[in-house]
């Protein structure tokens, strides 16, 4: 687990190692929200943010959840500088795009964890934007719903709401996949690209995402 305090703290008097263990820790959740959002620019989007957050750092005050938003906001600013732009225009995420984004470690309980969100992560990036946004936010990244709210500039009503819908949308996509998924038992030669149902389905149906 990391030590958020002191590692934060570390990184502000200016250790580099500590600065990586923020960014590992925080990265592989930035990746996914960027590639729902400009998945052609993602990483690129990621170096500029955390950019933005070196320079700014010394000056951060707050606890984990407050950096999370921080981060986040920071993020969404940068994504609005891209849009208006005109660079170009976000694109839906793909599944057969989608990796697995590194994690702190490298067990293979934690590999699998990974491995699961990002099925998840590729079946939200179905969803409308805003609605995808809430989900990614409140459900992914695990942020309450007032701090959600304020990011986007909506009310936590709204929010509460975006998220219903989008997560009835994701429980109707994962019955018509479950539907694929048993015509593909009744005819073994067949195969089926995409997010394995064993997988994906307990895992949105309880919320239980990793950022």
């Amino acid at each position: 687990m990391l030590d958020f305090r002191g590692t934060l703290q570390a990184a502000q008097r200016g250790d580099q190692e500590a600065f990586a263990r923020l960014w590992r820790e925080f990265q592989p959740g930035l990746l996914r929200y960027l590639r729902i959002k400009a998945s052609p620019v993602a990483e690129d989007l990621a170096a500029d943010i955390w950019l933005r957050v070196i320079r700014s750092l010394p000056t951060f005050e707050g606890d984990e959840s407050g950096f999370r938003g921080w981060l986040y906001t920071t993020a969404r600013n940068r994504l609005t500088d891209w849009y208006r732009s005109g660079e170009r225009r976000p694109d839906l995420i793909e599944y057969s795009s989608l990796v697995v984004m590194p994690a702190v470690n490298n067990v293979e309980d934690e590999a699998a964890e990974h491995s699961a969100t990002d099925r998840a992560v590729a079946l939200i990036g179905e969803l409308p934007p805003d609605q995808a946004e809430a989900v990614m936010l409140r459900i992914v990244v695990g942020m309450d719903v007032a701090r959600v709210a304020a990011i986007l500039g909506r009310t936590p009503g709204s929010v509460r709401v975006l998220c219903h819908r989008g997560l009835k949308r994701l429980e109707l996509r994962l019955a018509e996949l479950e539907n694929v998924a048993s015509t593909v038992v009744e005819y073994p030669a067949m195969s089926m690209d995409g997010p394995r149902i064993a997988d994906v389905v307990p895992v949105v149906e309880g919320h239980r995402l990793h950022a």
